[in-house]
């Protein structure tokens, strides 16, 4: 996508691909199994994460329903012929701050701008509920995902290195200052 006069303007390929698709912002029961699902499938393919992934992520959907608020936390689900293809979440954690978690897009629908739109739409979230700072955890293998988060002005603050998901990672902490 390029950018003309502050819009986004579209390749025909990407056109045609977003035509049919929705974003929806209310969960539903099953919603958080099949991102499980998605997370652990897509993330055994492409970096080889382990079972230990999926019962991580199993674990922060079940943490993230315990304290879950539509007024503070809100999922961007995109579906194509209703079917989910993609997600993005912001959870609330205090009035100012914010965590990006769950991103993620169908590998077979990348490169259409889905991604975009999710992203555009969660920082909008943000800058509606007044939060100021937005965090989010990634790993060195995820090289594409930190690209695309410092081109949109998300700064590295901390790493560690860690084993985990039957892999040594490198997790970093990226924070964008909301404007």
């Amino acid at each position: 996508m390029k950018e003309t006069s502050g819009k986004m303007k579209r390749s025909n390929k990407e056109q045609k691909f977003l035509e049919g698709f929705s974003i929806r912002e209310e969960l539903i029961p099953g919603d958080l199994g099949y991102l499980a699902y998605l997370h652990a499938k897509i993330y055994h393919k492409e970096c080889g994460y382990d079972l230990e992934f999926e019962g991580y992520v199993c674990k922060t959907f079940y943490e993230f329903t315990n304290r879950y608020s539509p007024e503070r936390d809100r999922f961007f689900i995109a579906e194509k012929d209703g079917e989910m293809i993609g997600n993005i979440a912001i959870l609330g954690h205090t009035q100012e701050e914010a965590q990006l978690r769950w991103f993620l897009i169908s590998p077979e629908c990348r490169g259409f701008g889905l991604g975009q739109i999710l992203f555009q739409k969660a920082m909008e979230f943000c800058r509606e509920k007044g939060y100021e700072k937005v965090w989010l955890l990634t790993t060195s293998d995820q090289e594409k995902a930190t690209a695309m988060y410092t081109r949109e002005g998300f700064e590295q603050v901390s790493e560690e290195a860690i084993s985990m998901w039957g892999r040594e990672l490198v997790e970093k902490r990226l924070e964008l200052h909301v404007k």
